[in-house]
C-alpha cells in the first residue's frame, strides 16, 4: 500500500500570481468606483431598478455602447455585488472609463479572471498549477538519463514518466490554496524588453503579492508524497526540494541580469528589491517555483532540448526569450515560495547573485520610508476628509433644522451660532422690536452673550466715539429688554 507521508507548506505569494479561470469580465459584469472593481449580479440590479421602462429601452435599442454606460452611471445597489476587488493601474481605470463613457470607444474593457470556489466565489490557485510547476523541474534533473533530444521537448512524459496509465507523479498530491476574500487585485499586463517601449496588453486579476505589500503574504499548503523511484533516483522531499531549487533559481537570476539589471529600469527594480531579498536568505527548507500565467518559457519547458514554437515572420519562427510581461510594467509574474516546515532550516550555500546585498538593503528601506510617508498622508488626508464629511452633515442637519424652524426661532438660533458675524448681530438686533416678547427675551440674551464675548457690554473708559455710543445705547436696550439693573 501506499505510504503517504503529509507535509505543512506554507505558500509565499512573491509576485503577482495569475491562474486564470477562462472567464473574461466585460463592463456589463462590473464597475469601477473609486479604484475599486465591483462585481456585478446584473439580473438582480435589473430586478430591483426603480426606472425599468428606461432601462427596458436601452436594452432595446442593442447598442450595447450606450448601455454600458447606462449601467456605469446608474448601478447603486450594494445588494448586488458580488465581489469587490482593488485596482492597483491607473491605465485599467482610463481604460474603463474610456470605453464606457467614450461613445466612440470600441475598447471591450476586458478583466482576465482568476479561478474561483463556485459556491464562495473566493478566488483560489489549483494545487494542479502547483504540482504542474514542480513536475516540470523534476523532469528537467532526468533529460540526460532518459535521453531527452531537442524533438521530445514537446514530448517528453512517456520518456521521463512512463506511460500515462502509471504515472509515478500519482504519488504527489497537492491541496488547492484558498486566497482571502481581499487577495487580489486589478493590474494591466505590460510588455517590458531591454530595446522595445513597453506595450500595454490587458487586465488581469492577480494574487497580492509580497513585492506590492512589502509585508508576507502567507498562505497554508498541504502536500501529501509517497516517495517513489524514477531513473535510479527516489523522489522524496528532499530530492524534490532540490529539484526545484536547481531548476528555478537560476531563471530567476538569468531574468534579473537580462532584463532587469540596467540601471535605466530604476522602478523596476526597486519593485522587485524585496524578491531578490528573498532569494538571498533562502533556507535549505525553501525553494522558489513559478506558476500561473506569464511564467515565460524558460519556466515551463526543459533546459538544453528547449524549443518552443513561435510566430513566424519572414517565413521564420521569431526569437523567444525577448520579452518579459509585468504587472504594471513592474512586477514578474508567478514567482512564489514554498517553505516546507518541520525540516532542517539553514542558510543556503553563498550563490553568485547579481545583485548586491547593500543595494537591496537600501532599497528597501527607503521604500519602508516612503510607505510610512505615503500613510502618514494617508492617514492626514483621511482624517481631514472625516472632518469635512463631519462638517458637512452638521451644516445640513443645522440647515435642516432651521429650516423647520419659525422666522423667530431660526433669529435666535443665528444668534446662537458660535461663527455668526458682527454683521448678523447688527441685522438681529435690528429686528429685536418685531419678534414676540418670550422670543425677544432669547434674543436679547443671545446678543448678550455675543457681546460679553467680544468685550463689548461693559462700558469703556475714555473718549467715547459716536460708535462707543452707539454701542452703549444698544447694550442698555439690551438691559431694558432683560430687566436689568442700569
Amino acid at each position: 500500500m501506499p505510504n503517504y507521508e503529509s507535509y505543512n507548506i506554507r505558500l509565499h505569494i512573491l509576485s503577482p500570481v495569475h491562474i486564470g479561470s477562462g472567464q473574461e469580465l466585460d463592463p456589463f459584469s462590473y464597475v469601477i468606483r473609486n479604484n475599486k472593481l465591483l462585481i456585478i449580479d446584473l439580473g438582480k440590479w435589473i430586478e430591483n431598478y426603480s426606472d425599468k421602462e428606461t432601462l427596458y429601452q436601452k436594452m432595446d435599442s442593442e447598442d450595447y455602447i450606450d448601455l454600458r454606460n447606462y449601467i456605469a452611471k446608474n448601478f447603486n445597489d450594494d445588494n448586488a455585488v458580488l465581489s469587490t476587488i482593488d485596482v492597483k493601474s491607473s491605465e485599467v481605470v482610463r481604460t474603463y472609463k474610456k470605453a464606457v463613457y467614450d461613445k466612440t470607444s470600441r475598447h471591450q474593457a476586458l478583466i482576465n479572471f482568476m479561478t474561483r470556489n463556485e459556491i464562495t466565489k473566493i478566488p483560489y490557485l489549483p494545487g494542479s498549477s502547483i504540482k504542474g510547476a514542480i513536475r516540470t523541474a523534476i523532469a528537467n534533473r532526468f533529460v540526460l538519463s532518459a535521453h531527452i533530444k531537442s524533438g521530445d521537448s514537446y514530448n517528453y512524459n512517456n520518456k521521463i514518466f512512463g506511460k500515462p496509465t502509471n504515472d509515478p507523479m500519482k504519488n504527489l498530491k497537492i491541496s488547492d490554496v484558498s486566497l482571502d476574500d481581499f487577495g487580489t487585485v486589478i493590474y494591466e499586463a505590460r510588455e517590458h524588453s531591454p530595446k522595445d517601449k513597453k506595450t500595454p496588453k490587458d487586465s488581469y486579476e492577480a494574487a497580492v503579492s509580497f513585492c506590492q505589500k512589502d509585508t508576507p503574504v502567507v498562505y497554508p499548503l498541504k502536500m501529501s508524497l509517497n516517495p517513489f523511484a524514477l531513473h535510479g533516483e527516489t523522489v522524496d522531499t528532499k530530492f524534490l526540494i532540490d529539484c526545484l531549487h536547481r531548476f528555478y533559481m537560476p531563471k530567476f537570476i538569468e531574468e534579473y541580469e537580462k532584463f532587469y539589471k540596467d540601471e535605466s529600469y530604476e522602478e523596476i527594480r526597486q519593485a522587485i528589491a524585496p524578491l531578490n531579498m528573498e532569494a538571498l536568505r533562502l533556507k535549505t527548507n525553501e525553494a522558489f517555483i513559478r506558476i500561473g500565467h506569464f511564467s515565460h518559457v524558460e519556466c515551463v519547458t526543459l533546459d538544453n532540448v528547449r524549443k518552443p514554437k513561435t510566430r513566424m515572420k519572414d517565413g521564420k519562427p521569431m526569437q523567444w526569450g525577448k520579452t518579459r510581461t509585468l504587472a504594471n510594467g513592474i512586477y514578474p509574474f508567478g514567482w512564489v515560495k514554498l517553505e516546507f516546515l518541520g525540516l532542517e532550516s539553514v542558510q543556503r550555500d553563498k550563490e553568485q547573485w547579481p545583485f548586491p546585498l547593500q543595494e537591496i538593503e537600501n532599497i528597501i528601506q527607503a521604500k519602508k520610508e516612503s510607505i510610512i510617508k505615503a500613510e502618514k498622508a494617508t492617514e492626514i488626508a483621511a482624517k481631514h476628509a472625516r472632518e469635512a464629511e463631519e462638517k458637512r452633515l452638521a451644516e445640513e442637519k443645522q440647515k435642516a433644522e432651521l429650516e423647520a424652524m419659525s422666522p423667530e426661532e431660526r433669529d435666535i438660533a443665528t444668534a446662537n451660532d458660535p461663527e455668526i458675524t458682527e454683521k448678523q448681530v447688527f441685522e438681529l438686533y435690528s429686528r429685536i422690536d418685531d419678534i414676540s416678547e418670550e422670543n425677544r427675551t432669547k434674543l436679547a440674551m443671545a446678543l448678550k452673550t455675543y457681546w460679553e464675548d467680544n468685550k463689548k457690554w461693559e462700558k469703556k473708559k475714555g473718549k467715547k466715539t459716536r460708535g462707543i455710543l452707539k454701542q452703549i445705547d444698544r447694550v442698555q436696550k439690551i438691559k431694558n429688554i432683560l430687566r436689568e439693573v442700569k
